[in-house]
This record gives structure tokens, C-alpha cells and sequence, in this order.
């Protein structure tokens, strides 16, 4: 599985999980648009990361959407990934890609965010920089 560890802020989600999420559902709001596509995009992409009961996800999506709402910096959720593996924290960025290009366009402030994500969780900018083309390749295409 790919979350490893279990510590647990919430009785029911462990930090990870909600680190995670909220840093999806925060990339899907940064341009002001919360779609259902962002929202589907989120729940799969939590499903390819090992979360597969789909009621477990509906709750850990509702309980992050208030979270990142009443959030105020991303430093906290970003602590939690960046003690993942780099080939972890690459796929997370690629996720929050798609659902921030799923709208077919980046607008600055979302470029904004997603280069302070992958600063804060120490991702490569050749990395960011080629993960953002194929993620915009496979839009396009």
C-alpha cells in the first residue's frame, strides 16, 4: 500500500490520507472552479494511491474539503509527503496536474501553486518541468 503509516489526526483518516486530499481538493479549488470532474478525478486518484472503498473515500473527501476551507497554509500537508519516496511525491504532483489541467487551461495562480508544492516536498524543477508536459500532452491529445 502506498501510504505506509498510519498516524492518525482523525479517528478515522490517518495524516497522510488527509494530507493528500487536502492538497488535491486544493489544487481543484485554486482557480476558483470546484467541478464534479475535479472531484472524480480526486476520488481515482485516491483509489490509485491504495484507498479502495469508495464510502471511505466520499467521507475523507467531505472531512478534507472543510479542512482545506478552513486551511490557511499548504507548509502542514506538505510535511506529510515529503517523507515519501521521490517517486511517490512525483506521482502526487502528477496527480494534482491533471485535475489542475482538467480544465484545459493553467491559470497563475494554480502554476504558482503547484511550483510551491513541489518546492516544499523537494521535487526537481526538470522533474516539474516534464511531468507538467506529459500531463499537458496526454490532455491535448
Amino acid at each position: 500500500m502506498f501510504w505506509g503509516s498510519k498516524k492518525k489526526e482523525n479517528i478515522e483518516f490517518s495524516n497522510i490520507e488527509i494530507a493528500v486530499c487536502t492538497l488535491l481538493i486544493h489544487a481543484a479549488r485554486t482557480d476558483d472552479s470546484y467541478s464534479l470532474k475535479e472531484k472524480e478525478l480526486i476520488k481515482t486518484s485516491l483509489n490509485k494511491l491504495g484507498i479502495e472503498n469508495l464510502d471511505y473515500i466520499n467521507r475523507l473527501i467531505k472531512y478534507c474539503e472543510i479542512k482545506e476551507t478552513d486551511s490557511v497554509e499548504i507548509y502542514n500537508f506538505t510535511k506529510e509527503i515529503k517523507k515519501f519516496k521521490y517517486e511517490y511525491r512525483l506521482e502526487i504532483v502528477e496527480m494534482m496536474l491533471k485535475i489542475i489541467y482538467s480544465d484545459k487551461k493553467l491559470c497563475y495562480l494554480e502554476d504558482r501553486l503547484i511550483r510551491k508544492i513541489a518546492g516544499l516536498i523537494y521535487i526537481e524543477n526538470k522533474d516539474l518541468g516534464n511531468l507538467k508536459r506529459s500531463v499537458k500532452n496526454d490532455i491535448y491529445s
